[in-house]
């Protein structure tokens, strides 16, 4: 999650927001997929679902006063809400998951002032991430689950 747990344990002078003007006009998404993101697999199918999720992030991102880099978990919330009202659970776990992917890279690059993590925290903190997060946790016990099906 990085250092801090929770928004507000954050201290201002280590919040997102102060980075804005670093931020401005800056395609990150665009850099994690290139740098990152497309290296996991290089199908046209992956780079396609990949390329969606960013637009429906970056395009829900603009319409706030964030940059889609330095989300806070209400944005995130906020976000995870729209997903739930226009996909199934399963799909916005999906969408989800990539954009939990790209706050696991900004926390750990060098060249990204993150210490924390908006998606998880925004697990912790509401309701519509949490319901996400559900989906996902229901996703690794049926997997392993399934594992150990037949094993005695």
């Amino acid at each position: 999650m990085g250092v801090f747990k929770r928004y507000n344990d954050v201290p201002p002078k280590h919040r997102l927001e102060r980075y804005a003007s670093t931020y401005e006009g800056r395609d990150v998404w665009a850099e994690f997929c290139t740098e990152h993101e497309y290296e996991q697999n290089d199908t046209d199918r992956y780079r396609t679902e990949v390329d969606r999720v960013g637009s429906d992030w970056t395009t829900f991102m603009a319409d706030r006063p964030t940059h889609h880099a330095l989300a806070t978990p209400d944005d995130v919330e906020a976000w995870c809400h729209d997903l739930l009202s226009s996909k199934s659970t399963r799909r916005s776990h999906d969408y989800w998951l990539r954009i939990r992917r790209f706050y696991d890279w900004l926390l750990w690059h060098p060249d990204h002032p993150h210490v924390y993590h908006p998606v998880l925290m925004a697990v912790v903190e509401g309701d519509a991430a949490g319901r996400i997060w559900d989906e996902k946790i229901g996703r690794w016990k049926q997997g392993r689950n399934s594992q150990t099906q037949g094993v005695e």
